[in-house]
C-alpha cells in the first residue's frame, strides 16, 4: 500500500518538469536568440589625494661666519731653482703667439740719442728666435766727456723632440769712449790720443734636457765663445764651458756635479813682440742635499785647478724652515774663484789699463743669514758674513796723468760683510725694492787701502702702475766713496754720492707709448772712479710703437 502511494507521487512531480522542457527546446528550435539585460555598470574606484596645504616659511635669524684668507702675494722658495727656458713648456693644444715687434726712440740734452728695435719670429711654442739691437750715443760738457754704445744680438730657441730646449745667443757690440779724467785739465790731448774703445763678439750655446731621461739624470750642458777687442789692438780669447749635472735620490736627498773650465789668452801689444797670457781655471763643484719642507742641507767641495794650483774649496750650507711664521735661517761655509782677464775687469772699470800678469781672486764666504716674510706683501732678509780674498783685484790711477787706472792684486784681504733687503709686492701694480751692503776691509798686507772698492752701497727701486695706461718707475743708487790712490802715490777718499731717477710710461694708442726718462735728477756731479765726474742731470723722452708680424 505504501508502495503504491510512493509511485504515484513520484509521478505527479515528473510530468510537469517534462512539459516544461519541451516547450522549452522547441522555443529555441525556432527563434535562436537569446537576450540578456543587465543593470550594472563597470567603472574605476575613485583614487585618495594627498592634499598639500601652504604654510608659511619658518625665519631663521642665525648668522654663518665664514673665513676666506687671501694667499700670501710673496713667493719665497726654500730650493734652488734650475735655469729657465722660453719653450719648457709645451701646452696641450696647438696655440700659436703673436710674432710682437717694437721701435723705440728717444732724445734728449746732452746731446742724447736713443734707438731700440726688437722683432720675434717663430711659432712662440717650438721656435722662436728674437733679434734685436739698440743705440745710444750721450755728450757732456767736459773735453771728450762722451761715449757711444751700439749692440745687436740674436737670441733664438728651439725645442728638439719632446725632451730637450737648445738656444743660440749671438752678440756683438762696439763702445766708444774717451780717457777724459787726465789732470791736469790743460793737457793738449786730442781725442784720438785718449781713445777708449772696445769691440766684442760671443756666442753661446745652451742645451737643457725637460725630462729625467738617462736614469733621471738632468743635465744643461752650456759652451761659449767670446772675442774682445781694445782700441789699443788688445785681444782676447775665451772658451767657458759649463755643464751641471743632477739626479734625484727619491724625494729628499739629491746629487749634484757642476763642472766649470775657463780658458781664456789675452795678447797685449808689447815691443818688440806681442805677449801673450794664458789663463785658465776649472773647477767641480759637487754637492750631496737634503731638502725637505723643514730644512735643507747641503753637503760638498770643489775641487779647483787654478793655473796649474790646486786647491779645494768648501760647499757647505744649511737651512731652518719655522713652519709658524715662515722664518728661514741659514748658515753656511763656501768658496769660489772669480776670473780676472781684460773682460771682466773692463766691464768694471771701462778705463783699466792691463799690466802683464793675471790673477783669478779666490774668495772664502763664512755667513749667516735670516729671511721672513711678514703678512702677504711684505718681506725682509738680513746677512752677516766673514770674507777672506786672495788676490783681490784693486783700482788705483797709473801714468803720469792718471787717466787710466792700474790693476793691483791684493795676496790677502779680510772683509766683514753686512747685507740687508725688504720688499713691498702688491700684485702687479705696486713693486718696491731696497738693499744695503757694507764691508769693512781689513787685513791687507801689501795695499794701504781697499782702493776703487766700495764700503757702502745702497739701491731702491719702485714700479707703479697707476692705470692700464700709465705707469711709474724710480731708482736709487747711493754709496760711500772708495779710496782712491792717484797717479802721484797721494791717496784719499772719495766723497759720497747718490744717483736719483725717475720715468713714466703713458699709453697714448694702442700701439703706441709716450716715455721720459730722468737721469741724475739731483744733478750730482760724483766720481765713481777718481778723476772721472760723471755726466750732470739728463733728461730724455720718446715715442715705443709696438705692432705684431701676423
Amino acid at each position: 500500500m505504501n508502495k503504491v502511494r510512493f509511485l504515484i507521487a513520484m509521478t505527479a512531480f515528473c510530468i510537469p518538469q517534462l512539459r516544461a522542457q519541451s516547450v522549452s527546446k522547441n522555443t529555441a528550435d525556432t527563434a535562436k536568440v537569446v537576450t540578456i539585460t543587465s543593470a550594472f555598470k563597470p567603472s574605476l574606484r575613485p583614487l585618495s589625494k594627498v592634499n598639500f596645504l601652504a604654510a608659511t616659511p619658518f625665519i631663521d635669524n642665525s648668522k654663518v661666519t665664514m673665513q676666506y684668507v687671501i694667499p700670501s702675494q710673496n713667493i719665497s722658495f726654500g730650493y734652488q731653482a734650475v735655469a729657465v727656458t722660453p719653450l719648457a713648456y709645451v701646452p696641450d693644444s696647438v696655440a700659436y703667439t703673436k710674432r710682437n715687434h717694437y721701435i723705440k726712440v728717444g732724445l734728449g740734452n746732452l746731446n742724447t740719442i736713443v734707438a731700440e728695435a726688437g722683432f720675434n719670429m717663430g711659432d712662440g711654442i717650438k721656435n722662436n728666435t728674437y733679434i734685436g739691437g739698440g743705440y745710444k750715443k750721450m755728450k757732456g760738457p767736459l773735453f771728450a766727456q762722451e761715449f757711444t754704445d751700439v749692440n745687436f744680438s740674436i737670441n733664438s730657441a728651439h725645442q728638439i723632440g719632446e725632451a730637450h730646449d737648445l738656444s743660440v745667443k749671438f752678440t756683438t757690440a762696439s763702445t766708444t769712449r774717451y780717457a777724459y779724467g787726465f789732470q791736469p785739465a790743460s793737457i793738449p790731448y786730442t781725442k784720438d790720443n785718449i781713445l777708449n774703445k772696445y769691440n766684442s763678439a760671443g756666442i753661446t750655446v745652451h742645451l737643457a734636457n725637460k725630462t729625467d731621461a738617462f736614469f733621471g739624470i738632468h743635465y744643461t750642458p752650456t759652451i761659449s765663445f767670446d772675442y774682445l777687442q781694445s782700441g789699443i789692438d788688445e785681444r782676447e780669447f775665451e772658451t767657458s764651458i759649463a755643464a751641471p749635472v743632477s739626479k734625484n735620490l727619491g724625494t729628499d736627498f739629491k746629487i749634484s756635479v757642476q763642472p766649470t773650465a775657463s780658458f781664456s789668452n789675452t795678447v797685449l801689444p808689447t815691443i818688440p813682440s806681442n805677449q801673450t797670457i794664458v789663463n785658465n781655471l776649472f773647477s767641480m763643484p759637487s754637492t750631496f742635499s737634503w731638502i725637505t719642507s723643514k730644512f735643507q742641507v747641503h753637503l760638498g767641495a770643489a775641487p779647483t785647478v787654478n793655473n796649474g794650483t790646486y786647491a779645494v774649496l768648501p760647499q757647505v750650507s744649511g737651512v731652518a724652515i719655522l713652519p709658524n711664521n715662515g722664518l728661514r735661517i741659514e748658515l753656511g761655509w763656501s768658496g769660489h774663484f772669480e776670473k780676472n782677464n781684460l773682460r771682466s775687469l773692463a766691464a768694471i772699470n771701462p778705463w783699466v789699463r792691463i799690466s802683464n800678469n793675471f790673477s783669478n781672486t779666490k774668495i772664502t764666504e763664512q755667513f749667516l743669514g735670516v729671511k721672513l716674510p711678514v703678512g702677504d706683501h711684505f718681506t725682509y732678509g738680513a746677512r752677516v758674513s766673514l770674507l777672506e780674498y786672495e788676490n783681490q783685484a784693486l783700482f788705483a790711477n797709473g801714468f803720469t796723468d792718471g787717466r787710466l787706472f792700474n790693476v793691483l792684486f791684493e795676496p790677502t784681504m779680510r772683509a766683514v760683510q753686512l747685507q740687508a733687503n725688504i720688499s713691498y709686492t702688491l700684485q702687479d701694480k705696486l713693486n718696491v725694492l731696497g738693499g744695503i751692503t757694507y764691508r769693512r776691509f781689513s787685513g791687507l798686507t801689501v795695499q794701504k787701502e781697499a782702493f776703487g772698492l766700495l764700503p757702502l752701497e745702497l739701491n731702491g727701486s719702485l714700479h707703479w702702475k697707476c692705470s692700464n695706461k700709465l705707469s711709474f718707475t724710480s731708482t736709487l743708487y747711493a754709496w760711500d766713496g772708495a779710496q782712491a790712490m792717484d797717479a802721484r802715490m797721494s791717496t784719499k777718499k772719495l766723497p759720497a754720492a747718490a744717483d736719483f731717477s725717475v720715468g713714466a710710461t703713458l699709453e697714448l694708442v694702442k700701439s703706441a707709448k709716450f716715455w721720459v726718462q730722468l737721469n741724475n735728477l739731483l744733478d750730482n756731479r760724483y766720481q765713481r772712479w777718481n778723476q772721472y765726474e760723471v755726466f750732470g742731470r739728463n733728461v730724455v723722452a720718446g715715442f715705443v710703437y709696438s705692432f705684431s708680424g701676423k
